[in-house]
């Protein structure tokens, strides 16, 4: 993707971004069209879509019953809202 085409309306550098926010559960309907009209632009963008199309599809197929035990699920979440820091002292 890290090349320009010039047939290409997003210049291939943003398809993972649009991606990311397409498949988000809180995009909307009108935002994920507009999303997949920007891709379908580039053949290459394109491509990824559906790579990660087929790549969800078969995840939903095999997993898509499977929830995660509420105790891991409790350790994720604490584990990506909890800030830790360290002090540092120069002298």
């Amino acid at each position: 993707m890290g090349s320009e085409n010039a047939n290409c309306g997003c210049g291939c550098g943003g398809a993972e971004a649009l991606l990311h926010e397409l498949f988000d559960p809180e995009t909307t309907a009108q935002r994920a069209r507009e999303i997949r009209a920007e891709i379908a632009r580039c053949p290459e963008c394109f491509t990824q879509l559906e790579s990660e199309q087929a790549v969800r599809g078969i995840v939903r197929d095999c997993c898509g019953k499977a929830k995660a035990p509420e105790p891991l699920r409790e350790r994720i979440i604490t584990s990506i809202t909890t800030v830790t820091y360290t002090q540092v002292r120069y002298r």
